[in-house]
């Protein structure tokens, strides 16, 4: 007879049932369109999760020519960056519409 082996059942991550039931540690923030989350230099400090909204990743080169990298949607982190305590993030990051974020 074969031996039987145990199947781990997979748990499917909710980081909304997640962001609503853990206590503390977060902040409910509102931005409103164009305005920045954080810029190049600034402290790493926020892990951010867009629950409703777009955020524009952009660089700003030495010249001062700005660059857009990408777009994060509804159900994306970003600024995760600081759990590495890399130093500060390189990329600036705008919104292109409403955008409501949960920081650390």
């Amino acid at each position: 007879m074969a031996p039987v082996t145990a199947v781990k059942k997979r748990r499917n991550f909710n980081p909304q049932t997640f962001l609503s039931t853990i206590d503390g540690g977060r902040t409910i923030a509102t931005f409103t369109k164009k305005q920045r989350v954080f810029a190049q230099g600034d402290p790493s400090d926020a892990v951010f999760y867009i629950q409703k909204g777009k955020v524009r990743l952009s660089v700003l080169s030495k010249s001062g020519k700005e660059a857009t990298i990408g777009i994060l949607i509804e159900r994306a982190f970003f600024g995760e960056g600081c759990l590495t305590r890399t130093g500060p993030p390189d990329v600036l990051r705008k919104r292109n519409d409403r955008l409501h974020g949960v920081a650390n």
